[in-house]
């Protein structure tokens, strides 16, 4: 006998005496009002039929009509979805048995084997990847050193904001040869327009730059002192030497 017939007996039986409870109630109330016990015993025998039927059809109307519209009202609430979710998650693992073992490790050991030749990388793609590291190396190490060079040269003319402003050009000038956006910065009037031109031939070289490029870009960083110069004049006179310059012509900032 499994447990959920246990539980119908139960329930039945529980009804049963309820059942039988109100019926020897009901024969009492029927002798207090003066009938004989023929009737106070049918009536005790139809009380506990009709109750018995009563709830027959109480669990049949229960069973066929309320309880699917319980169980729709019930999946929407969001706790009993995931007590629902958690237990449709729960399975039983299959063990194999040892054919399907030996299949499983014949398909599943080459497959690490693959998996293991391809995540290793070829001769070809570490040697391009040291490369490509050496690389950028150089090129950091050669930006470091413009910018130690524009530091050391330009700080005594220039304030700090201009200072830090302008080596933030030269950084994006290293890496391209226009700057999108560009708010000039202002040197002292030791400087002219000749150590403007002379600064800006010397970043021009380290970073392999053209000429032109180079002069529009002193054009637009040193506009001020720059104002009374075409680019074409700049280009043309930026490696010239004069007498008197505060910045020279370097050719060893890399």
């Amino acid at each position: 006998m499994n447990q959920k017939c246990i539980e119908h007996i139960a329930l039945y039986s529980l009804v049963l005496v309820g059942a039988l409870v109100v019926g020897v109630l009901t024969r009492q109330f029927v002798l207090s009002k003066g009938f004989d016990d023929f009737s106070s015993t049918v009536a005790f025998f139809a009380t506990v039929i009709v109750l018995m039927a009563i709830y027959a059809s109480l669990q049949t109307t229960f069973n066929q009509l309320l309880l699917p519209h319980i169980e729709v009202f019930l999946l929407h609430l969001p706790a009993f979805q995931k007590i629902k979710d958690k237990n449709d998650t729960i399975s039983v693992p299959e063990v194999p048995t040892s054919k399907d073992s030996n299949h499983t490790h014949n398909v599943i050991a080459p497959a690490s084997t693959a998996e293991e030749t391809i995540s290793e990388p070829s001769e070809y793609e570490v040697m391009r990847t040291n490369a490509i590291a050496k690389q950028d190396h150089a090129i950091q190490a050669k930006l470091e050193k413009v910018i130690s060079y524009t530091k050391q040269t330009m700080v005594a003319y220039m304030s700090e904001e201009d200072l830090n402003r302008l080596c933030a050009y030269v950084a994006e000038y290293s890496t391209g040869d226009t700057l999108q956006k560009i708010s000039p910065v202002k040197v002292d009037t030791q400087l002219k327009s000749i150590d403007i031109m002379h600064f800006g031939w010397n970043i021009g070289k380290a970073f392999g730059r053209k000429r032109i490029h180079t002069a529009t870009f002193i054009k637009n960083v040193f506009s001020h002192t720059l104002r009374d110069l075409e680019i074409s004049t700049i280009e043309r006179k930026m490696s010239h030497t004069e007498s008197g310059c505060k910045i020279r012509l370097n050719l060893n900032i890399t």
